[in-house]
C-alpha cells in the first residue's frame, strides 16, 4: 500500500471515529503507523473529570499514566501549550523544561520511554483542554519534518472529528430537553466535564438574574460564592459516584438574599445513566431550578 493511501486511510479513520465502536483507538493506531511512533493519545482535561484514549497499552508498572499528580506543572507536554502555537514538539518541551522543575514527569517519561513526540490542542477554553499527542521512544528519536507534517495533517482531521463528537453530545442533550420545554422550572444538562451541553429557555433567563447563574467558559456557576462552592462540591460528588452505591441526587437552594433568605429556587442535581460512547460530551448531570413561591 502506498504512503498516500495510508495517509488517506488514517484521515478517514479520524473522521469516522465518532461513529464507530472504538473508533478513536483505531484512528490513533493509524497515526502511530503512519509516523513510525510508539503510541498516540487523545486526552481531555478540565472540570471534575478527564478522559484518555491511547492507541496501545504502554508498559506502566508504576501507574504513571493514571497518576493525576503528573498532570500538573511538572508535565512539560501540558505546560508547553501556550494558546498561540497549534503544534508543539521537542523544542517547545525543552524550552518549558529549562524554566520549570519537571523531574517527576522526566522520571515518568524515562520509565515509559516516551521522551520524544509532538502534540496539538484540538479544543480549548478557560477550563478545558482536549488534545492529540504522539509519543516516540529514544530509538525512534525526535520528530523530523515528515513526521510533523503527517501529524499536523491528521490533527486537523482529529479536530474536525472531535467537534462532531461534541455536536452529537449536544444534540442528545437537546433531544432530552424537548419534553420539558415551556415549563417554569429551569433545566440545564452538563457533560462529564461539567460543561453546559444544553438548557431550556427558562434556564437561559437565569443568566441575566442578579442572584441566578453565571457562565465561565462552558462551566455553570451560581452567582453567590457560598452557594456556588456547595454546588461545585455536589457536582464533584455526583461525578465521583459509580451511580450504583454512591450518590445520584443532590437537593439544595439557590438565590438566597436578604429579601429571600430561603432562596429563590429549589436546586436539584441528578446523575443521568452512563453512556458507553461519546467521550463524555453527552449529558451526565441534569440541573433543575424550580421557583419557590412567595
Amino acid at each position: 500500500m502506498s504512503l498516500e493511501q495510508d495517509l488517506r486511510d488514517a484521515e478517514l479513520a479520524f473522521l469516522n471515529a465518532p461513529f464507530q465502536p472504538d473508533g478513536w483507538r483505531v484512528a490513533t493506531r493509524k497515526l502511530v503507523g503512519i509516523t513510525g511512533s510508539t503510541a498516540a493519545q487523545v486526552i481531555g482535561l478540565g472540570g471534575p473529570d478527564s478522559f484518555t484514549v491511547i492507541s496501545d497499552d504502554l508498559p506502566d508498572p508504576r501507574g504513571h499514566l493514571t497518576n493525576p499528580a503528573l498532570l500538573g506543572a511538572c508535565n512539560w507536554r501540558i505546560g508547553a501549550i501556550d494558546g498561540h502555537t497549534s503544534l508543539q514538539h521537542e523544542p517547545h518541551f525543552e524550552a518549558y523544561r529549562a524554566l520549570h522543575p519537571t523531574s517527576d514527569y522526566d522520571d515518568a517519561v524515562s520509565d515509559l520511554d516516551t521522551r520524544f513526540g509532538c502534540q496539538a490542542p484540538l479544543i480549548t477554553d478557560s477550563a478545558h483542554l482536549f488534545g492529540l499527542a504522539m509519543f516516540r521512544s529514544n530509538r525512534q528519536g525526535r520528530c523530523d519534518a515528515d513526521v510533523l507534517e503527517r501529524f499536523s495533517n491528521l490533527a486537523h482531521h482529529a479536530q474536525r472529528a472531535l467537534r462532531v463528537q461534541l455536536a452529537l453530545g449536544q444534540q442528545a442533550a437537546e433531544l432530552m430537553l424537548e419534553g420539558v420545554a415551556g415549563r417554569t422550572e429551569a433545566t440545564l444538562l452538563l457533560d462529564r466535564f461539567a460543561g453546559l451541553a444544553a438548557m431550556t429557555a427558562a434556564a437561559e433567563k437565569l443568566f441575566d438574574h442578579p442572584q441566578g447563574l453565571r457562565l465561565d467558559g462552558l462551566l455553570v456557576r451560581l452567582a453567590d460564592r457560598t452557594e456556588n462552592a456547595s454546588f461545585a462540591a455536589a457536582v464533584g460528588r455526583l461525578f465521583a459516584s459509580d451511580g450504583l452505591t454512591g450518590p445520584v441526587l443532590h437537593e439544595g437552594r439557590a438565590g438566597r438574599c436578604p429579601q429571600r433568605p430561603a432562596g429563590r429556587w429549589r436546586l436539584l442535581i441528578a446523575r443521568l445513566p452512563a453512556v458507553a460512547q461519546g467521550f463524555g460530551f453527552e449529558p451526565h448531570l441534569a440541573v433543575t431550578l424550580t421557583p419557590i413561591e412567595g
